[in-house]
């Protein structure tokens, strides 16, 4: 444990040392994979479709706000929505719309989580989000990670009906608006995943704020139990038990990520757990304090003793330095 905890000590004073350069190297890598990501599944124009752009975007993407590369994103989809089918962009638009006034007017600075979450989605491991935005975040930045989920799927569908979006008759412009809400409108699986978000990340951010001893520990168990459950009864309604395996997976290796939340954020010593109280003109206060564990710094002092200029100092004057009788010194 002392190991671990001097590699975190490490960590730390690395990061509050290179904050700059750390925070843009992040997102130069995120905006890399986030747009790479976005191309090979896309890919519908193929000027953007070159790692160039993907580069040039990821590079102006790390020395703007998260909320630059959520919006660059956003805007390389519907290039290729548009290069597509303009039903396809409408509806991408319209979702925008409404997504970009939820995440601005409830969850703005929360850029990093909506963009992390298609990309777990990808993986099909997206269960990581919600535990650990449960034990992070308040109940209001869960709107960036639902967002995420919800551009995740309908770029999914859109790829899932591409034969409907690549017809080249001029009576088929219904059938493609149709086809491109039916994406959001009628995915049961986009609902059950987010549902289950929702209600993990509420629980774990209600049973995490409890004072009470390993409150992280039993929301972060908790809430993974509650998200499994969720998901694997959902999944077995809808009959796709063939993503059964992949949410028990996502699971835990969410159960692994939240540890290591809990150990970089909240690792405390409930051993040694102190209660105070007291008292004002209005109220009375009963307070618990419990210590975090820490590692603490090893202070090295060197004191060198040269000695110069050597003084002969005779008992009379040493007595009255001290104001003492010389004969005390015999």
């Amino acid at each position: 444990m002392t190991f671990l905890l001097e590699i975190r000590e490490k960590l730390r004073n690395f990061y509050g040392k290179y904050e700059i350069y750390v925070t843009v190297a992040v997102k130069f890598l995120l905006g890399i994979a986030v747009f790479l990501w976005i191309n090979s599944t896309m890919g519908y124009m193929e000027r953007l479709n070159q790692l160039a752009v993907v580069l040039l975007l990821a590079l102006a993407c790390a020395f703007l706000p998260i909320g630059a590369m959520v919006a660059a994103a956003c805007g390389l989809a519907a290039l290729h929505f548009w290069a597509l089918s303009l039903e396809a962009c409408a509806i991408w638009l319209a979702l925008l719309l409404l997504l970009f006034f939820l995440y601005w007017r409830f969850a703005p600075g929360h850029g990093y989580s909506a963009l992390l979450t298609p990309l777990l989605c990808a993986f099909r491991v997206p269960q990581v989000m919600p535990v650990a935005m449960g034990l992070l975040e308040e109940p209001s930045a869960y709107l960036s990670a639902l967002g995420g989920a919800t551009a995740f799927f309908y770029i999914r569908g859109i790829q899932e009906n591409i034969a409907v979006f690549t017809s080249e008759e001029e009576a088929e412009g219904f059938s493609k608006l149709s086809a491109a809400l039916k994406t959001l409108t009628d995915n049961k699986e986009m609902f059950l995943v987010l549902g289950a978000f929702l209600a993990t990340a509420l629980a774990v951010y209600a049973i995490r704020r409890m004072s009470i001893a390993y409150a992280w520990s039993i929301a972060l168990f908790a809430g993974n139990l509650v998200q499994m459950g969720v998901l694997v009864v959902g999944y077995i309604l809808l009959a796709m038990p063939g993503k059964i395996l992949w949410a028990i997976l996502g699971t835990l290796l969410s159960v692994a990520v939240s540890l290591l939340l809990e150990f970089c954020f909240y690792n405390l010593d409930f051993s040694r757990v102190e209660r105070v109280q007291f008292e004002d003109d209005e109220y009375y206060y009963f307070v618990k304090a419990v210590p975090k564990i820490f590692v603490a710094k090893k202070d090295k002092r060197v004191k060198r003793i040269t000695p110069k200029n050597r003084t002969t100092v005779s008992r009379k004057q040493l007595a009255e330095e001290l104001d003492i009788d010389q004969d005390l010194l015999d």
